[in-house]
């Protein structure tokens, strides 16, 4: 279990986490896009065909598979310079950015606004066969992306005006769940679009430009912030419960913790879990403190009955305290799924709701003893 994995369209950072006992947070800022809702175009309807229940393992399948193998060590072996968008549909409207990435074999992936000025320093995402918020692929998404859905290869086509080949990935029920489209020759991944159970696009990512090989990393800025080490094996996370740290084994959605690392701060232990289903992912991040009742950057928000606060307006970067204990999650991840698994957390008693029920018994009481 290696790395992290965070959303593009925000470029956070351990700065995200650490700075929240400070009441501070960094979040990449994010512009409107005119956009169209997803599953209204060509991409919608081709989303509302369904597959057969039953799915055929045949050459298709087989053909699925390997390219997605192939794209998984391309993601870690080749070097490239690209620029890419993201674009997201969620209850909170739409929300989209762009961003540059380098990656060179054998160390971090870095990631920083296009609008960035030159020469500022770029957040390192973890290495990039971890990172799925870049249209990355590891083995272990893989293997949790091949127990959750049928892959399956659809036939050529082109991103970036760069031939390539149609990967797609179904559910159980036949619905479409994903689209990616690898490179012909390298097998990177070039674009990917996610749909929800009911058709609906509910996020592309795509590269509008991609130069490859080590030539093109010469202006590759410092990471901002180093790659997060302390990887937790089964032991260390079992005396993490033992010692009262609410580490989840699985999150709704059928989200499986896959990557668990712990990082040393000026604000304490900082324990970072990575949960996905092979396409969706949720960090969390969890460390010993108590949020203040003001917090500069987030906005309070009530989801799913319970009180948290919100970093941007897709409600995927989400913050709370319980228990003696700060929780952070930034997600990749349909809208159902973040609010499920905030409400599968653990959440503080809601305090003011138990004043006014001591406020009306005691004004009970008074009206049943007038006199007392």
């Amino acid at each position: 279990m290696t790395g992290r994995l965070l959303s593009p369209w925000r470029i956070a950072s351990a700065a995200v986490v650490v700075g929240l006992l400070a009441a501070g947070a960094v979040t990449a800022g994010l512009a409107g896009s005119k956009a169209a809702p997803g599953g209204t175009g060509r991409a919608g309807q081709a989303a509302r065909q369904r597959r057969p229940q039953v799915v055929q393992q045949g050459a298709s399948a087989r053909a699925g598979l390997r390219l997605m193998a192939e794209a998984a060590a391309a993601c870690k072996t080749v070097a490239y310079y690209g620029v890419q968008v993201a674009i997201r549909w969620g209850r909170g409207g739409t929300s989209a950015s762009v961003v540059q990435i380098w990656h060179r074999p054998g160390s971090t992936a870095l990631a920083q606004a296009a609008s960035t000025e030159s020469g500022s320093p770029a957040s390192a995402l973890g290495t990039p066969q971890d990172a799925a918020g870049i249209i990355g692929l590891s083995p272990q998404l893989l293997s949790l992306m091949r127990t959750n859905y049928v892959i399956s290869y659809s036939g050529a086509g082109t991103a970036d005006d760069r031939p390539a080949q149609v990967v797609e990935v179904w559910r159980a029920d036949g619905s479409l769940a994903a689209r990616f489209w690898l490179d012909a020759s390298t097998k990177l991944p070039l674009r990917r679009e996610l749909f929800d159970s009911s058709a609906r696009m509910t996020s592309e990512d795509a590269f509008i430009s991609l130069h490859v090989g080590e030539s093109r990393l010469a202006g590759m800025p410092p990471a901002s912030a180093r790659a997060w080490a302390g990887e937790l094996r089964r032991g260390s996370l079992a005396a993490l419960r033992s010692a009262g740290w609410p580490v989840p084994r699985a999150l709704p959605g059928g989200l499986s913790l896959f990557s668990a690392s712990r990082a040393s701060t000026p604000a304490g232990t900082v324990v970072d879990l990575s949960y996905s289903d092979g396409l969706s992912v949720i960090s969390l991040f969890l460390q010993r403190g108590q949020l203040p009742r003001s917090l500069a950057g987030w906005k309070p928000e009530e989801m799913q009955g319970r009180d948290v606060y919100a970093s941007d307006s897709d409600d995927q970067s989400i913050t709370w305290s319980a228990h003696g204990f700060v929780y952070t999650m930034i997600a990749d991840a349909p809208d159902a799924t973040v609010a499920a698994a905030v409400s599968r957390l653990p959440h503080d008693p809601d305090t003011d709701f138990w004043q006014r029920m001591e406020r009306g018994f005691r004004r009970l009481a008074s009206w049943a003893n007038p006199f007392g």
